[in-house]
């Protein structure tokens, strides 16, 4: 083969190996929202993603792996919505529209937070794992927080520590709204976890 065949080549396969993990998360998140963590099983996910149990094992070392790849997901989604919402500068607006903006991404993937919310083993690797994950993806908040302490839209501090604070505020609202209730009263939650996030940022 001449260099640019092999090339072609290799992107080739490394798109097809791509597509199925994707495939195979794809079936963890249909399989899991159907049976539940403990109802599912790694052959279940095979079927569906239409691959041999072997396959799966190839991308995925187990369930609470899939699941915190799903963990994982669901966050980025969230980060996202945060990072890419196009937010007045001031507190209150831009808060209250970051978190319309997190919550319309809970909505369109809520079936990814109820599942986010089933508890696999919290001693396990992957448990711990996901926990460090969590540390990482407060990055990106953090930076916006700090921004708006050094415009003096934001109170001074860790920044790192306030977006644990904002992070927990918002995760339990996502919680009580989706998975404690129906979803139906988005608008409720937004305004509630809107007014006690900005209390917390707002400068003494």
């Amino acid at each position: 083969m001449v260099p640019q065949a092999v090339a072609a080549s290799r992107e080739k396969r490394q798109r097809q190996k791509i597509e199925r993990r994707d495939a195979i998360l794809g079936a963890a998140r249909k399989v899991f929202a159907q049976r539940g963590y403990d109802g599912t099983t790694i052959a279940d996910i095979a079927r569906e993603s239409g691959v041999a149990a072997g396959t799966v094992y190839l991308y995925y070392a187990s369930k609470t792996e899939l699941f915190a790849a799903l963990n994982l997901q669901l966050f980025a989604l969230i980060n996202d919505a945060l990072r890419l919402t196009d937010a007045p500068p001031d507190l209150v607006a831009g808060t209250r529209t970051r978190i319309q903006g997190v919550f319309q991404a809970a909505r369109e993937h809520n079936d990814l937070i109820r599942l986010v919310f089933l508890n696999p083993d919290p001693r396990s690797a992957v448990a711990h794992r996901m926990k460090r994950a969590d540390e990482e993806r407060m990055g990106p908040l953090a930076e916006l927080l700090r921004g708006g302490m050094e415009a003096g839209i934001v109170r001074d501090g860790d920044a790192h520590q306030l977006a644990r604070i904002v992070n927990g505020v918002v995760i339990m609202g996502l919680y009580q709204c989706f998975v404690q209730s129906d979803g139906s009263l988005v608008e409720t939650y937004q305004d509630i976890i809107t007014d006690m996030v900005v209390g917390a940022l707002r400068p003494n």
